[in-house]
């Protein structure tokens, strides 16, 4: 399997920025934006991110919000903070020098397995393997393995199945190309197997069974989520607050208050907007509002200037819906 698979990876692999010029820095950033998030989603962030914090230095010193600042729009912002407290590690344990051994990259903040074993393999030519959802998709069906992805015995079957045939040459390439078959051939619904580089030798290929491997999830119903929140604004500045360690969603992160949160009068409805959160369907509605006299303010709220609560705001809702008030205002000012 593997000399074909290698070369119609290093034929038909798509372009991607990190894989322009390899390092570990590099590649370390790549595979933490692409956890749960699409390489469409990631290239723009990506060289916009390295642009400002081209190496661990960089980012080491900048501040938890700037960070978040430059990760806006990906979600998971736990990923970022992780990010950049591992920088600090790195300058802290390693005198700035991205370590190349397993477990000193295991014990980096927001590193996994899988991420441990793309870098190592990536950067480093170390044959460690990874596992994801695409790999998992090509291994069942490749070798005809009944089980359901998210079931944790099934990974762990996977994983054993990973490293038994692990290459120790070009280990990279290797796994880059399962993870580019699972996401460009072996695709969840209808596989393109016509142009497989191993489809005879895949026993769901040859058995039919590639439309029902592996096994479907258990569906999971999301969870409906209603917040009404406001924009208050007093000379020429609008109330923000920083949402607890204890909030459902969101947490530790800027955002606007809430209705239930603070004593104000309502008034007219910028936007009402839809958004999905891990699980969580939320119904979302901005509504101008002024304080009541003496009314207190949420724990850890601040006044900043309305120009610069992007910078602050930094998750898609809060853009989503700042963008839909401006629209509104605008709107009334033409009409």
């Amino acid at each position: 399997m593997r000399a074909p698979m290698l070369r119609w990876y290093r034929r038909a692999r798509r372009d991607m920025p990190w894989r322009r010029r390899v390092s570990p820095y590099r590649t370390w950033v790549s595979e933490i934006m692409l956890q749960q998030t699409t390489v469409a989603a990631v290239t723009p962030k990506y060289s916009a991110f390295l642009r400002r914090f081209p190496d661990i230095r960089s980012l080491a010193v900048s501040s938890e919000d700037e960070v978040l600042r430059h990760w806006a729009g990906l979600g998971y912002y736990c990923r970022a903070r992780n990010l950049r407290r591992a920088a600090q590690v790195v300058m802290a344990e390693h005198g700035g020098k991205f370590p190349s051994d397993f477990y000193s990259v295991l014990a980096l903040p927001g590193v996994g397995r899988y991420t441990a074993g793309a870098i190592l393999s990536i950067a480093f030519g170390k044959p460690y393997p990874v596992v994801d959802g695409n790999v998992i998709r090509v291994f069942s069906r490749l070798f005809g393995l009944k089980g359901r992805a998210k079931d944790p015995a099934f990974a762990k079957k996977i994983w054993a199945r990973a490293e038994k045939i692990m290459p120790r040459r070009a280990p990279g390439d290797w796994n880059q190309a399962l993870m580019e078959l699972g996401a460009t051939v072996c695709t969840p619904d209808s596989p393109s197997c016509g142009v497989c580089p191993v489809a005879k030798d895949c026993v769901a290929f040859k058995k039919g069974l590639q439309d029902r491997l592996p096994l479907p999830e258990k569906r999971r119903e999301a969870t409906p989520v209603r917040w009404v929140c406001l924009w208050i604004v007093r000379n020429g500045k609008v109330l923000i607050w920083r949402r607890s360690k204890e909030e459902r969603l969101l947490k530790d992160l800027w955002g606007l208050p809430e209705a239930k949160q603070i004593v104000a009068v309502p008034g007219r409805r910028f936007a009402s907007v839809k958004h999905t959160i891990t699980h969580h369907d939320l119904s979302v509605e901005l509504r101008e509002a002024a304080l009541e006299n003496a009314a207190r303010l949420p724990k850890d709220a601040k006044w900043v200037p309305v120009e610069r609560a992007r910078n602050y705001l930094v998750s898609s809702l809060w853009l989503k819906l700042i963008s839909r008030r401006q629209q509104s205002e605008s709107a009334g000012i033409s009409s």
